[in-house]
């Protein structure tokens, strides 16, 4: 008699019990690390509106002549381009479907050449804006993208102070996830009381997973990262020591500057985490101070080829804002490279030995909130580092470098005066680290790294918009126009900062005026920028004000005291 032979296990059964492990994995904070290219970058594209469907790019190609001929008119003619701009409204209140996908391929192109066109945008984000501001009649709101934009500084104040409605969109338009930006980061979620860093123990219900991510990114990476603030304070030494020598020339070079910012958000970040956190074979603690003298200590330095990826994150900051229907219209060239750049920062992390922190993180998170995969965990907070971190500090020095030599960099003429006799490096020359702190921040002011943000409106609102955006012709004035509630707004730092009802003589360059403390460059006002976790009531009524403000501040003030200073500090 044969013995019985054992069923094999379907499919969906060896499904069900590898989905088991995984929960199992995720819920004792041991999930695997998984694979960046299959386990997050494949993942299927989400938030995609019919509008946005590869058979709407066809017909946007077929009919391309056509649309640029449109766009040359929206982007010249004001009248149009609020026109434009009601369609675009009536495709968003109808859930953008493919009927209307026609008005979204002239209004996107109008976008790109009303940025491009020297006589609207000039290449300058403030332009474009100022420029629709202006289409708009100059009141207090005007629409762009799905969504109404606000620019006073006392709107912008009181919803940067609020709860949050934020979903996954950019620049006042549906974000392309996952593969353009990761599901789930920070900057996407919602908000509601203050932060973890205000207010450690809120209400139950306040503990939703923007606060969780926050408290933890922060414990982690900043206020609880082993010897944080002293690296932060040992900037120039830790240049100085990598060779970085003072030439003023280096003050125009761009892709200079950004690798100087690259080596220096590693090492304040994730130096204390590298080699496992030990100096060489000595088991020695590399976060201690004391132990950075020992002759096996080597603190994180990128090789050439590391610092020219990871510069990128500076060097794509314009494809972040283009949406779904222009990358797909491109044949996703640019996401290719952003997924490229996702990946490179993978392995860098691996390279380095830089897995540690992440898995902590995720593992300290709520289940409910943790990641499957460790590798998704890191890409959401190294997104942050890259977006954030390299590139908004890349755009600080870069402009601060400019406006050290009376330039304007980026903004372009018009936009900044200078006083009389000024002399932007004398003045940081016989200053301190204060005034020079100061100088920084009213440079960012004027020219913010983070021009705007996107949030959505928490109840039905309704606005006073010029020309209604619910009249299709040429009638002007202000009308009342009620939107729903989840429609983006977007609030807009870079004029909220120029506003004249708050800043004396607001394009006036003057690093000691008054009122420096309210600008709100780094997502909220703050008044200290001293090394160290000391208590600012003033930034505390700000629940998402960048933990990375200092970091910032302090990585800007080395390099220029590296490149133009000849007694550059050396020891910390």
């Amino acid at each position: 008699m044969s013995k019985p032979t054992s069923a094999k296990p379907s499919e969906a059964y060896m499904a069900r019990k590898r989905n088991v492990a995984k929960v199992n994995a995720v819920t004792t904070g041991e999930a695997p690390w998984g694979n960046i290219e299959t386990n997050v970058l494949s993942k299927p594209p989400e938030n995609v509106s019919a509008d946005a469907s590869w058979a709407s790019v066809i017909g946007m190609w077929l009919l391309l002549p056509l649309n640029i001929l449109q766009a040359i008119f929206g982007a010249l003619l004001p009248i149009v381009y609020r026109n434009y701009s009601w369609w675009a409204a009536q495709s968003v209140g109808c859930g953008r479907p493919f009927l209307l996908a026609w008005t979204w391929w002239r209004y996107v192109l109008t976008g790109l050449l009303a940025l491009i066109l020297p006589c609207t945008g000039g290449g300058s984000r403030l332009r474009l804006f100022r420029w629709e501001w202006a289409a708009f009649g100059k009141g207090e709101y005007w629409y762009h993208g799905e969504g109404v934009w606000a620019w006073t500084y006392a709107m912008v104040d009181a919803i940067q102070k609020g709860s949050q409605a934020r979903k996954a969109a950019f620049g006042c338009i549906a974000a392309a996830i996952p593969d353009l930006f990761p599901k789930g980061i920070l900057i996407f979620l919602p908000n509601s009381g203050k932060s973890p860093e205000a207010e450690a123990s809120p209400a139950a219900e306040e503990k939703n997973e923007w606060w969780w991510m926050r408290q933890e990114f922060h414990k982690i990476f900043f206020a609880g990262n082993p010897g944080y603030y002293e690296r932060l304070q040992n900037i120039g030494p830790y240049l100085k020591k990598n060779g970085v020598v003072p030439d003023r020339s280096k003050l125009d070079d761009k892709e200079y500057l950004n690798g100087l910012v690259v080596q220096c958000v590693m090492y304040v970040i994730f130096d204390a985490y590298a080699e496992g956190g030990t100096i060489g074979s000595t088991g020695l603690d590399r976060s201690k101070p004391a132990n950075w003298d020992h002759a096996e200590y080597e603190p994180i330095w990128l090789s050439p080829d590391e610092v020219s990826q990871m510069v990128n994150w500076r060097g794509y900051a314009a494809y972040w804002v283009l949406p779904r229907l222009l990358q797909r219209f491109l044949f996703n060239f640019l996401i290719g490279r952003v997924k490229g750049l996702r990946k490179d920062s993978a392995d860098l992390v691996d390279k380095h030995g830089l897995r540690a922190p992440f898995e902590k993180m995720n593992s300290q998170l709520p289940v409910r909130y943790r990641s499957e995969y460790g590798v998704e965990l890191m890409d959401k907070v190294f997104f942050i580092f890259g977006f954030a971190g390299i590139g908004g500090t890349s755009a600080g020095v870069e402009s601060t470098g400019q406006f050290l030599q009376g330039k304007t960099g980026e903004i372009g003429d018009g936009l900044v005066t200078f006083p009389s006799g000024y002399d932007g490096l004398a003045m940081w020359k016989d200053g301190d680290s204060s005034t020079r702190h100061n100088f920084i921040r009213e440079v960012c002011r004027l020219d913010p790294p983070v021009t705007s943000a996107t949030t959505s409106f928490v109840a039905e609102k309704t606005i006073l918009l010029y020309n209604g955006v619910g009249c299709p012709n040429a009638c002007g004035g202000n009308k009342e126009t009620t939107f729903p509630k989840g429609t983006l707004n977007q609030y807009t730092l870079s004029m909220a900062n120029r506003d004249p009802a708050t800043f004396l003589e607001p394009q006036t360059f003057n690093p000691s005026r008054e009122e420096l403390d309210k600008a709100l460059t780094w997502n909220g006002a703050f008044k200290s920028t001293a090394p160290g976790p000391e208590p600012d009531a003033l930034a505390a009524q700000y629940p998402r004000i960048c933990p990375g403000r200092k970091l910032s501040i302090y990585i800007i003030e080395a390099i220029i005291n590296a490149l133009i200073l000849e007694d550059a500090p050396t020891a910390p």
